[in-house]
C-alpha cells in the first residue's frame, strides 16, 4: 500500500507539474488534468488500503 501511494502521489506531481508548462497545447493540458486526478484518488484508495491494513494488524498484535 505504501508503495502504490509513493508511485500514484509522485505520477499526480508529474502529471501537475507538466501541465504548467508554457504555451501547452490544450487537448494536452487536459490528459494531464485527467491523469492527474486518477493519481490523486489512486493516493486516496492507497490511503485506505494502508488504514485497513493497519487497523488489522493492530487488532491482531492485540489478540
Amino acid at each position: 500500500a505504501l508503495d502504490r501511494h509513493r508511485d500514484a502521489a509522485e505520477a499526480a506531481a508529474a502529471a501537475a507539474s507538466a501541465a504548467r508548462t508554457p504555451r501547452i497545447a490544450p487537448a494536452t493540458a487536459y490528459a494531464l488534468g485527467v491523469l492527474h486526478a486518477d493519481q490523486r484518488l489512486e493516493v486516496e484508495a492507497a490511503r485506505f488500503a494502508f488504514q485497513r491494513l493497519w487497523q488489522q494488524h493492530a487488532a491482531d498484535a492485540a489478540s
